[in-house]
């Protein structure tokens, strides 16, 4: 009985312990993989002067189907197999499956693939690989598409589907950030290097010229020579701005593009209002006496001060810094690279859409929910075995 008190903090302390661990494992497997391999990829791509990728919706099918096939069928496990699906198709061979859009001389595509414990490790085997590098770092693809699914002994698989379509020209605002606190912003234009002289009558080439606006109806805007990046002013009004891009080349060839950013107006006190306190004298009086001379007796004058006491509220914003973390991967798979093959199917595409990639498939069940609910059935056990046994010492 001495020792209880003793032993009721051990135990508490103990369960405090597991609970905390449990929720950290929860927090690190709720992050969503298709956006944290995005956000790594782009970043790299922005430190080195490339433009980002945007995410397509096809691509993103096409490699989630791969993934979830890989980890079905196990062939992860042989890495000279993994670029191979089931039926035998290819890399290209699912991109054009889901109709993402030709050239008339092929489709330029390629894919990255991993067997991993998280998107971190997966992102490092493929930065210290050249030929898989070389895709995230390309500068003639212009889309990215990413999967992930369970693998059965191990992690997770990834895929990464590269690729350029035909008048598909993507533009960032502030490099694709997801908001601004500011109306002035920079756009990064797209460029075509895949088909730099264009394809056809209608599939625009390297662009001489572009119309940028804040309406789809370009109303008002002006052609004006191409650069990479331009400045622009957002409406100065909070929500989410679209900005649209109407892309020309020599030969007249136009292409459309859009990108959206959310504009959070920062709010700035107003300041105090001024009180001016007014002192106003007593009126004058004139008395008049009538006789033989008539005199007028008037008073001195009167001064009217006035006292305007003003009172001015500052106020200083601030600045809150970003920590960037990063994690080192230990795990390197042999991985493979898939290089544009030709075909004769052009399937020509005439707006962009940056699309938010499906999560992972049905089998990946809210993890945080499962392990929240098994960590308060630990502690819950702990505390019946603390009871029994404060019984049986009674």
């Amino acid at each position: 009985m001495r020792n209880l008190p003793l032993y009721l903090l051990r135990v508490v302390g103990q369960c405090i312990v597991v609970f905390l661990l449990i929720q950290t494992l929860a927090n690190a497997q709720s992050v969503d993989p298709i956006v944290d391999l995005l956000t790594r990829i782009n970043r790299e791509r922005v430190a080195r002067g490339l433009t980002p990728y945007a995410l397509n919706a096809k691509l993103s099918a096409a490699a989630q189907s791969h993934a979830n096939d890989l980890a079905h069928t196990g062939k992860y496990r042989s890495p000279n197999e993994g670029h191979a699906g089931s039926n035998g198709s290819s890399a290209l061979d699912r991109v054009a499956s889901v109709g993402y859009g030709a050239f008339s001389w092929g489709r330029r595509v390629g894919e990255n693939w991993a067997n991993a414990k998280d998107p971190a490790a997966a992102f490092s085997m493929w930065m210290d690989s050249a030929p898989h590098r070389n895709n995230i770092l390309h500068s003639v693809y212009r889309e990215l598409g990413i999967g992930a699914a369970k693998a059965a002994e191990y992690g997770y698989i990834y895929i990464l589907d590269f690729g350029a379509q035909p008048n598909v020209l993507p533009f960032f605002i502030n490099d694709g950030s997801a908001e601004t606190r500011t109306v002035a912003v920079t756009l990064t234009l797209g460029d075509e290097q895949a088909s730099p002289g264009g394809d056809g009558s209608n599939n625009i080439g390297h662009p001489t010229e572009v119309q940028i606006s804040n309406s789809a109806d370009f109303a008002g805007s002006k052609w004006q020579p191409y650069a990479v990046q331009v400045n622009w002013t957002l409406p100065s009004k909070a929500g989410t701005q679209t900005v649209y891009v109407k892309y020309r080349d020599a030969k007249g060839r136009t292409a459309t593009a859009s990108d959206s950013i959310a504009l959070n107006i920062p709010v700035t006190p107003s300041p105090s209002p001024t009180r001016t306190l007014t002192r106003t004298p007593r009126p004058t009086n004139t008395a008049t006496t009538t006789s033989t001379v008539t005199r007028t007796l008037t008073p001195s004058p009167s001064e009217t001060p006035t006292l305007t006491p003003t009172e001015i509220s500052t106020s200083t914003p601030t600045v809150t810094p970003t920590e960037t973390s990063t994690s080192t991967p230990t795990v390197t798979p042999t991985l493979i690279i898939i290089a544009k093959t030709p075909t004769a199917q052009p399937s020509p595409t005439t707006t962009v859409s940056v699309i938010a990639a499906n999560a992972l498939d049905a089998s990946a069940i809210d993890a945080s929910s499962i392990i929240g609910a098994i960590g308060f059935a630990i502690v819950a056990m702990m505390l019946v075995a603390v009871f029994k046994d404060t019984g049986i010492r009674n």
